[in-house]
């Protein structure tokens, strides 16, 4: 249960093998793909010198051919193939083939949708024109008379209704004169009149206003006495040629659904094989790619590699040799499913840096705890847990979340029992350890224990960091190293035996704790005596500001612990208000229906508010009381390359 160790791993050997093994990387999904300049590090200098003439491949070939499948399916409004069935290896299928049959489908696709887009400008204006019709009907206009006018022009079209104000405000200062026909979903469709000496000035203004005339005399024109239906007519053919060809994808993606799955899956996996092959080197045919895998899976690589690629060179590197020539390795974390909950507690904070001691197993221990003792209740905590999993069964809740807020509702209802609590009520079942009502002495004891061995766990686990790097004169002497620990302990014993008697403190402890304190003031020192200068100084002034920052510290974390009794007090009198107040409304008319709505209403409140407030806290004592004593965090994930690939839905 730790941060798995890494290793750098390239392979070198000839073209025609690369397309294979990168296909069962992908497959295998534990290679995570550097650049070219990593992968010629410490390499032979036939590689490596700038001689040796070494290409790189930024594009994709197979890119553009997938966005445009992605664009056939969701234009035929349809379900994309299962990423699982997409995974099968390198197709048969060749580029070329490949382009070609993409290519096609696309220009199907294109040809359907700009005749649709014709045909609807051409349904608009049929619909533009019965509107014209209706104008000049109900002003007893004749259609042919009206557009035959010598001295007069007539402009009809359409433009939004904010256009249409400005136009009106542009007539009243021009010889214009405009008339409105409808007026719907934001747009006008206007009749304009002018002398035809003012056209051209007219057009300008037009073109201001974004007014998209139509030329209806086409329309018009030897139409006869049934005018109306015969442009009905055309509408309806209009609108029938519309749906036809919008649903023409849909339709052609069913009748040929096999064929162009198949090639979608065959367009997807080559374009996933390239995206992996991009970031290798060429040179005369020889390819170099390099990344980085987990150790425990470089037996299994290294097989697949003999396998796949018999002429290919597979070079590893183990990732401390990386780190010295300082390269940033990513992380990845692996845990059993109860620790692996938590790990996204961990990453909210920051993932730990590789070689870093992974805190998941110590933070799903301490959340428990932590939540726990200050939302101890077994009625309130089962709510929690069934909330939380019917939140993550609807999908308003993330998995991992969810089950972090499971795993606290069951710890609030182990420690419900350790407190006889059911739902704010104390007299359902007994207490099996104390009552926060009645035992808060017994609760602060508590907290401040559990203050202690966690943030001593801390400091242990600094320790074992600075020892693991070598900083012997730090581990030793430092405010967070083995005097700062005993420093710790020492005072916690001093403060307890000195709470306990009722008088001062021993004073053989209090000795002692002023020549830790002056082992920790002068650690820079005692380091260089004893070990030579092993790190760069940073000055007398702020190292002691820093021993005093240390030291406090301890005083201040551990005080902070004092709310697991504070907050588990305030859960237990909250429950004991919403009691009182059901109380109060018993005696009033209906009032076995006020309390019972008082009663429902308070644990709600209780469950939801007081469970955040709860769950805030718990990071709290995570990240600033637990954390600060050991942890960096800075990680970067490990991405390994996979057969998923973003889509453009």
């Amino acid at each position: 249960m730790a941060v798995v160790e890494m290793m750098g791993m390239s392979l070198i050997g000839p073209r025609q093998e690369i397309e294979a093994l990168a296909a069962e990387l992908l497959t295998l999904g534990n290679f995570e793909p550097v650049p070219l300049e990593f992968a010629l590090e410490r390499r032979p200098a036939s590689l490596s010198s700038g001689g040796a003439r070494i290409s790189t491949f930024q594009k994709n070939p197979y890119d553009d051919l997938l966005d445009k499948l992605v664009y056939v399916w969701n234009e035929a409004g349809a379900e994309f193939p299962a990423e699982r069935a997409c995974s099968r290896g390198t197709p048969s299928l060749s580029w070329e083939e490949c382009s070609r049959q993409v290519l096609d489908v696309a220009k199907k696709i294109d040809l359907w949708k700009k005749r649709a887009e014709v045909l609807e400008e051409e349904r608009e204006k049929l619909m533009a024109a019965g509107a014209f019709l209706d104008a000049l009907a109900s002003a007893d206009r004749d259609v042919e008379e009206t557009l035959k006018t010598r001295y007069l022009s007539i402009t009809f079209g359409r433009l939004s209704a904010e256009n249409y104000k400005k136009l009106e405000e542009m007539a009243a200062v021009t010889p214009l004169l405009v008339y409105p026909v409808v007026a719907e979903k934001g747009y006008v469709l206007a009749i304009v009149f002018c002398s035809r000496d003012y056209q051209e000035e007219a057009e300008k203004i037009f073109r201001t206003v974004y007014l998209k005339e139509y030329a209806l005399g086409d329309l018009f024109e030897g139409a006869g006495t049934n005018l109306r239906e015969r442009l009905r007519e055309r509408q309806l053919d209009s609108e029938r040629a519309i749906r036809a060809l919008r649903d023409a994808p849909r339709n052609y993606l069913g009748r040929r659904r096999k064929e162009l799955e198949r090639l979608y899956c065959a367009v997807h996996s080559l374009q996933r094989v390239y995206a992996l092959c991009q970031k290798r080197g060429e040179m005369s045919g020889i390819f170099v790619l390099s990344g980085v895998i987990p150790a425990p899976t470089l037996g299994e690589v290294a097989e697949k590699v003999e396998q796949l690629g018999p002429n290919t060179l597979l070079l590893s590197e183990k990732g401390a040799e990386l780190e010295k020539r300082g390269r940033q390795l990513p992380t990845l974390l692996r845990n059993n499913f109860l620790v692996r909950t938590f790990q996204e507690i961990v990453a909210l904070y920051s993932l730990p840096s590789y070689g870093e001691t992974d805190p998941s197993p110590l933070v799903a221990l301490s959340f428990c705890l932590f939540f726990g003792f200050m939302f101890g209740d077994v009625g309130h905590g089962f709510l929690l847990a069934a909330g939380a999993w019917w939140l993550a069964r609807k999908g308003i809740l993330k998995k991992a979340f969810a089950s972090v807020i499971r795993i606290a509702g069951v710890s609030a209802m182990v420690f419900g029992f350790l407190y006889g609590s059911v739902f704010g009520s104390e007299e359902i079942l007994p207490s099996l350890w104390t009552s926060p009502m009645h035992g808060i002495s017994d609760l602060i004891q508590t907290s401040l224990f559990v203050g202690v061995a966690f943030l001593s766990m801390g400091i242990i686990i600094n320790i074992l960091a600075l020892k693991r790097e070598g900083r012997t004169g730090k581990m030793l002497f430092d405010g967070e190293g083995v005097a700062g620990l005993l420093f710790y302990w020492t005072a916690a014993v001093t403060a307890a035996m000195a709470f306990t008697s009722g008088g001062g403190a021993p004073k053989p402890l209090l000795a002692v704790l002023g020549l830790l304190f002056l082992v920790i003031l002068f650690s820079s020192v005692l380091e260089r005596l004893l070990f030579g200068p092993q790190e760069k100084d940073e000055g007398g002034v702020v190292h002691t500001f820093t021993v005093f920052h240390d030291l406090l510290s301890f005083l201040s974390n551990t005080a902070s612990f004092v709310r697991l009794a504070a907050f588990a007090l305030n859960h237990a009198g909250l429950s004991a208000a919403v009691f009182m107040l059901s109380d109060m409304v018993h005696s009033l008319p209906g009032g076995a229906l006020f309390r019972a709505a008082v009663l429902l209403l308070g644990n709600i409140v209780i469950v939801g508010l007081e469970g955040l407030i709860v769950f805030i806290q718990t990071l709290r004592l995570e990240y600033y009381e637990f954390f600060s004593k050991f942890y960096h965090g800075g990680g970067r994930p490990f991405a390994p390359v996979t057969w998923n690939a973003k889509r453009q839905d």
